[in-house]
């Protein structure tokens, strides 16, 4: 069976999930307790997904050839995808998620022969037990469901792991910590002072959160990132504070089309408070993209909208309305947080601009 785009992310999301059963079974009896594996937070792992589209497509590709030949195959599929996928997990993750230095025959602790062999006959019984049945079953169910299926779990699955990868990637010492937020509470308190813009604490935005939490979040967060890659993160914090710069409930009032309309509001009222350069306009003014059609002209406008889109998307996906994350980000960039740094070093945050 030739599979499509459809076929292919139920596969890799069928299969993360009976993955993250068969490893939770396994860890969990070995341990003797539960054992939740892997990196992300919920019931799937993308490692055997991923595995098993590769598997899927050696299969369709070696119908016929020696058995000898598929073995090698199947060994250089699942051996190799470990190898990588352990490797990136400590590099990019600093995250051990497996260690096998205790292992006869292995490499750096990401593999080993033992395991290698225990794969292998895995593929083996993949490919002639479970597959067959699989794509019966596939077969047999409706497109409707197919796409519902895929989309809620594929969905899931790049949420988690875009949250995983930004905790990870932001992460930051101590000492760094308190020097950045020095330098994003003397960037940001000049705008959070200014009544318009401390107005939005009134406007209700995403379940139960105010815009200017909201505002503030994402400045915050494209703050970060902004230091990462050694962007103007003046310009990062300035237009993300301004850039939902509006004062009315937009899920029942204000113009029709909200989406495509209020950046062109924000921007209209940030002008009548600040003076602004043409990255954070453009920052303004993009934030919606791709709704805005036109793309960001700056790397700073790019990343303030997807990270607007990951806290807007985080905001409706989490079940509670303020996730650990959520919490500790208003907290240190809460307006009573940022008062008490004032108070204790008033040099760091200066009391006025000339650009107010």
């Amino acid at each position: 069976m030739k599979p499509d785009i459809l076929d292919i992310l139920i596969s890799f999301s069928s299969f993360s999930i009976f993955g993250w059963m068969l490893e939770v079974s396994y860890r969990s009896l070995r341990n003797k307790r539960f054992v939740n594996p892997g990196l992300l937070k919920g019931p799937y792992l993308i490692l055997y997904g991923a595995g098993a589209l590769m598997l899927m497509g050696s299969v369709y590709l070696l119908q016929g050839s020696h058995l000898a030949t598929k073995a090698l195959v199947y060994l250089a599929i699942t051996t190799g995808l470990e190898l990588v996928s352990g490797f990136m997990a400590q590099y990019f993750f600093q995250v051990r998620l497996w260690d096998y230095s205790d292992q006869r025959f292995n490499y750096k602790g990401y593999i080993c022969l033992k395991f290698s062999v225990y794969f292998l006959l895995l593929a083996f019984a993949f490919e002639y037990l479970v597959l067959p049945i699989y794509q019966d079953i596939l077969i047999r169910v409706s497109p409707a469901v197919k796409g519902l299926f895929a989309g809620v779990t594929v969905s899931a699955i790049l949420a988690d792991f875009l949250m995983v990868s930004v905790k990870r990637f932001l992460s930051v010492t101590s000492g760094d910590e308190a020097m950045m937020e020095t330098e994003f509470i003397k960037t940001a308190r000049p705008l959070l002072e200014h009544p318009g813009v401390a107005r939005l604490s009134q406007c209700e935005h995403h379940r139960g959160k105010t815009r200017l939490e909201h505002v503030k979040e994402v400045a915050y967060l494209s703050f970060l990132w902004g230091k990462r890659f050694s962007l103007d993160c003046d310009s990062i914090v300035r237009g993300a504070l301004l850039h939902d710069l509006f004062y009315y409930d937009w899920l029942r009032e204000g113009p029709r089309l909200h989406g495509f309309r209020h950046h062109n509001i924000a921007l209209k009222n940030a002008r009548t408070i600040t003076s602004l350069s043409q990255k954070e306009e453009d920052i303004i003014k993009r934030h919606m993209w791709p709704l805005t059609v036109i793309p960001p002209r700056y790397v700073e406008s790019l990343i303030v909208s997807l990270v607007d889109t990951f806290c807007c998307a985080r905001d409706y996906a989490c079940l509670k309305k303020h996730d650990k994350t959520a919490k500790a980000t208003a907290v240190f960039v809460g307006y009573g947080h940022v008062e008490a740094v004032w108070q204790s070093n008033p040099q760091a945050c200066p009391q006025g601009t000339d650009r107010l």
